[in-house]
């Protein structure tokens, strides 16, 4: 009997056992089941999800491929604010503002019409230089430098020898060529205290006559473009100097310098804190170093340079077009001294802008405008005599500044 009773036990315990054994598999089959469902609207999400990605890609791409292909044709003012521009005066794009000089004085402009500030003084031969949202106005010959920024005057440069050239630092820094026939010297001030910083003699012997001097946006470096005659010859050279803790282990702050045979050098600037771009009758140079500016480039020339245009990313030297067709052209280089762009074009150009959503070329009377693709984006006159044109953030919004009206524009 006892075995029986372990025979139908057992049998008891199979049949249990076999019944839990087949439950589980039950389960496992409808969390397959569910786990495969999900996965199928997963799988359904993500393709609806990436398929309406790839459809908006294609819609903003056909309309990039409209907008780098629009053309416009004219354009309207869609606000204009009354401005009465002085008598002989000159203005230009500042910061995003207005700059206005003349002889009498200078002031800034927001481009609602709203003066920022004013400045008067009695010049002659005005010479303006720009850094950023700097600016530095003296006269040729006289004796004092009025330096101001957006915002408002820094302060007022005085000096006891004629002044014959100058540049300034978006940190208000000035250097500037002082000369009273037998001393040339090279004057490094702060703008807000008035203060001499540096000074250093040029001999012509040495060095020769400065006729081009820049600095750079921090104010701790100076470049000079030197001419002299040598044995019935003329020779150029540009010197770098460095006026932070690097620049004293030098004699004079001198870090570099080249010399140009039979070649005259009227440009060098600072596009920014470490390259430097030097024009020569013959030729383009690029420098490239923050503490000690070295040559990385010379682009022989051997057409007339007729201007030379820059900001802090492009130079662009504007030829007559020997090719014909048009009278002009402009080639354009980045700080790498490769050409980007070369662009020919028949109208007489009062300035030439480079900004970040194109190049425009302008003079009182009418426009043109290239995008970075050298595509043609407009060409049309104003209606009305423009002396200033301010780029605005895209290619079609701008600023225009006439006789009467500061004018907000929108190009069609």
């Amino acid at each position: 009997m006892a075995e029986i009773r372990d025979f139908n036990r057992n049998q008891y315990l199979l049949k249990g056992g076999r019944h839990k054994i087949g439950k589980t598999e039950g389960t496992d089959r409808d969390k397959k089941s569910m786990d495969n469902q999900l996965a199928r609207h997963r799988q359904i999400k993500f393709y609806i999800v990436l398929g309406v990605l790839v459809f908006a890609a294609a819609v903003v791409f056909v309309l990039y491929l409209h907008w780098k292909s629009m053309e416009y044709t004219d354009y309207v003012v869609v606000q204009q604010t009354e401005w009465i521009r002085a008598t002989d005066s000159k203005s230009i794009s500042f910061g995003g503002t207005l700059f206005t000089y003349s002889n009498d004085g200078m002031s800034c402009t927001d481009t609602k019409g709203k003066m920022i500030w004013n400045q008067t003084y009695e010049m002659q031969n005005i010479i303006v230089r720009t850094c950023k949202k700097t600016v530095a106005v003296g006269d040729y010959n006289g004796r004092n430098i009025y330096v101001a920024n957006t915002q408002g005057m820094l302060g007022t440069i005085n000096t006891t020898v004629p002044i014959r050239d100058f540049c300034v630092s978006s940190n208000g820094v000035v250097a500037a060529v002082l000369d009273n026939g037998t001393i040339t010297s090279i004057c490094l001030y702060n703008s807000t205290s008035g203060e001499l910083l540096v000074e250093f003699t040029i001999t012509m012997s040495n060095s020769g006559y400065p006729i081009a001097i820049d600095i750079s946006s921090d104010g701790s470096q100076v470049a000079v473009s030197y001419v002299k005659a040598e044995n019935g010859k003329i020779t150029s050279s540009i010197g770098f100097y460095n006026f932070s803790s690097v620049g004293k282990n030098y004699i004079d702050n001198l870090v570099s310098g080249y010399g140009y045979a039979g070649a005259i050098v009227p440009e060098v600037h600072f596009m920014n804190n470490d390259t430097v771009f030097a024009v020569a009758d013959n030729r383009l140079m690029f420098y490239k170093g923050k503490q000690k500016p070295e040559s990385v480039s010379e682009i022989m020339i051997s057409e007339e340079i007729q201007s030379v245009f820059y900001d802090e990313g492009h130079v662009g030297l504007v030829f007559y077009n020997t090719a014909g067709g048009t009278t002009y052209r402009v080639e354009i280089y980045d700080t790498n001294a490769k050409k980007v762009s070369d662009i020919a074009f028949d109208m007489e150009y009062k300035e030439i802008l480079f900004a970040s959503s194109g190049i425009i070329i302008y003079n009182e009377n009418e426009c043109i405008l290239y995008d970075w693709g050298e595509r043609l984006k407009y060409q049309g006159v104003f209606q009305e005599a423009v002396y200033c044109l301010i780029p605005g953030g895209g290619i079609s919004k701008h600023t225009l500044i006439t006789d009467s009206a500061i004018q907000q524009i929108e190009l069609q």
